[in-house]
């Protein structure tokens, strides 16, 4: 199963060139499966609530939504985003990055491991792939694929029909079910059938005795909806914001932890951290050098006075250095609590993302 799908996924030894090469990422396949049930339950069963007029314009609209999101993620999937020098070479295995050799997977416009003189500065190789992506946005697990210039347009209309789609589903399910509780006849009849709706003198519907299946339906639907829209609207606007600021995902995101303040930022010039530290290596310090004095000054004819004496301050340095610890405990966790949560996981000290630091 490891090799069908993967949670977290491990550098290849060989670089990846599509976002369908095995192993495929759980996400990416949890994504195929909601895409496949949500439209499946669109087209047989909520066009099928609306009327005859209304059936047919959504009908029209979901399938250019439909083949346009289709297209667009299997253009973001299928392009190879990588170096156009590292398309036209063979698929070797990649070496494995030794930092006791180079400091950088990049270094003067030069990755030690693709071995290929990179086209500019936005160039990042991705580890996941294992491959030098042109201007790197992000590495997207939903896609299995990096995103860089080549498919960055086809990954924006993959989010953007995605986000069309869900939008219009909520929207039909909240009306419809607002036409259900009150006024069920301008449903379909093959809804006020099912729901054995009956109708009075002047043929206004009245009652509708099994309405509580479709109703359910559309609560539930319409949740789901609304749940995957609100992500995909956050990451719409994400990207019209990077695109403002004229930065990547990749760039913002180390920015950003860079720029971020120091917990002790609020100290003075001899701050607590600083002091703790001191005190705590000084009170060691003292307790084993005199505890060593002790041992080497100690008389047992004389009644070894001198080392009494140090075992004493020894005991003192000790005390002293654990309640100093306990102190220092206190700032880290207190300070901890106080940070934000990271939307991101990168490590700032390299220059290649890992997988647990990305998204899309």
């Amino acid at each position: 199963m490891d090799r069908c799908c993967s949670t977290h996924q491990s550098p290849r030894p060989q670089r990846r060139l599509h976002g369908l090469q095995l192993p495929l990422n759980y996400q990416q396949v949890i994504g195929w499966f909601v895409f496949i049930a949500t439209g499946s339950l669109n087209f047989f069963i909520l066009i099928k609530i609306q009327r005859d007029t209304l059936r047919t314009i959504n009908v029209v609209i979901f399938i250019v939504l439909y083949v346009l999101h289709v297209a667009s993620h299997l253009a973001a999937s299928l392009i190879d985003p990588s170096e156009e020098e590292l398309r036209s070479l063979e698929v070797n295995n990649v070496p494995e990055f030794n930092r006791d050799v180079h400091a950088h997977v990049i270094e003067n416009g030069r990755c030690h491991l693709c071995n290929i003189n990179t086209s500019s500065t936005k160039t990042k190789h991705c580890s996941i792939c294992n491959k030098c992506v042109d201007e790197f946005d992000h590495h997207c697990k939903w896609l299995n694929n990096c995103i860089g210039q080549r498919n960055y347009v086809a990954f924006i209309a993959c989010v953007t029909t995605a986000l069309l789609i869900s939008t219009i589903t909520g929207a039909l399910c909240a009306t419809d079910l607002a036409l259900l509780l009150l006024s069920p006849k301008y449903l379909s009849i093959e809804a006020q059938n099912f729901m054995n709706c009956s109708s009075s003198d002047n043929s206004t519907l009245t009652v509708c005795n099994n309405s509580l299946p479709i109703i359910t339906f559309l609560v539930l639907f319409w949740a789901t909806a609304s749940g995957i829209g609100c992500a995909l609207l956050h990451l719409c606007c994400f990207h019209l914001y990077l695109t403002f600021l004229g930065v990547s995902t990749y760039e913002y995101v180390v920015r950003s932890d860079e720029s971020r303040p120091s917990p002790y930022r609020n100290c003075t010039s001899v701050c607590v951290f600083c002091r703790c530290c001191r005190n705590i290596s000084q009170n060691v310090y003292t307790a084993r050098k005199n505890k060593d004095k002790t041992q080497v000054q100690e008389n047992p004819d004389s009644g070894s006075v001198v080392g009494k004496l140090d075992a004493s301050q020894s005991s003192s340095g000790i005390q002293n250095g654990e309640t100093n610890v306990v102190n220092f405990i206190n700032i880290l966790l207190n300070s901890e609590l106080g940070k934000a949560k990271k939307m991101f996981m990168y490590d700032k000290n390299k220059v290649h993302p890992h997988e647990e630091n990305s998204g899309s």
